[in-house]
């Protein structure tokens, strides 16, 4: 990502704390009284973990960057607790078990932005956060739900954007390919849910789910070394907290 881009970012992300501030004066959304109205489905198929989010500020993916504070970043984890198949080249972001799987429609909506210029971040293998693009979102689709809630889904990879603004989504459906694009430090997808289209002065509040199967990540503490507090998994549902590998559940036909 170029200086000047990431400066400016930077800077938006600044004056819109600065905005919320004023306009919500210490009473921004929590989880008894800014929930999500709409229950959102999973953004993709199959047992992916949670391995940054939560909805108390012990657990949260960025408390103090009021868009994110309820955001989740999902990956793939093997029964070892690892996100990099352990015979590849953990440089390569397609050595990742989920690099390339699809992104889904959390829900029925509009896509109102979608951005697809960027490419993979590089992998530091430090655990460093690398830039890749001229957005810290990457390549990402919005898309505005009932009750003016959006779901902001991020780093999709190079060629993994499936939808265009002002098209028609339903829940499951394809709108992207999970990468490592934008501020990025390995293949991962970031979800959130914003009240409003700014990704700079609309807050994020937390994501009630439904439909979901959720237990504590075998070996997780491998991948996430932080100490979860006391009790972290009694918000689910419908809240979902890091350290839970979850899934999708489908009701049955008759």
């Amino acid at each position: 990502m170029g200086k000047l881009a990431l400066y400016r970012q930077i800077a938006k992300q600044i004056g819109g704390l600065m905005v919320m501030a004023v306009r919500y004066d210490g009473k921004e959304p929590d989880k008894l009284t800014g929930a999500s109205r709409v229950e959102y489905a999973l953004p993709f198929e199959g047992a992916w973990t949670v391995l940054n989010g939560g909805v108390e500020e012990e657990t949260s993916h960025s408390w103090d960057v009021l868009t994110q504070r309820y955001a989740y970043d999902f990956v793939i984890l093997d029964d070892e607790g690892r996100s990099c198949r352990p015979d590849a080249d953990p440089a390569d972001p397609a050595s990742y078990y989920c690099y390339g799987l699809p992104v889904l429609a959390p829900a029925d909506g509009v896509v109102v932005e979608a951005g697809a210029s960027c490419p993979d971040a590089p992998i530091a293998l430090d655990g460093a956060v690398c830039c890749g693009g001229d957005d810290i979102r990457g390549n990402f689709v919005l898309v505005e739900h009932a009750h003016g809630e959006f779901s902001c889904l991020c780093h999709l990879m190079p060629g993994g954007v499936l939808v265009e603004a002002g098209q028609e989504v339903r829940r499951g459906q394809r709108v992207g390919l999970c990468g490592s694009s934008g501020n990025s430090s390995e293949p991962h997808l970031h979800f959130h849910i914003q009240k409003g289209q700014s990704f700079y002065t609309s807050p994020g509040v937390p994501v009630r789910f439904a439909g979901v199967a959720a237990a504590p990540a075998p070996n997780y503490e491998a991948a996430d070394p932080r100490p979860l507090p006391p009790g972290a998994y009694g918000d689910f549902p419908p809240f979902l907290t890091r350290g839970l590998r979850v899934e999708p559940v489908h009701e049955k036909s008759a």
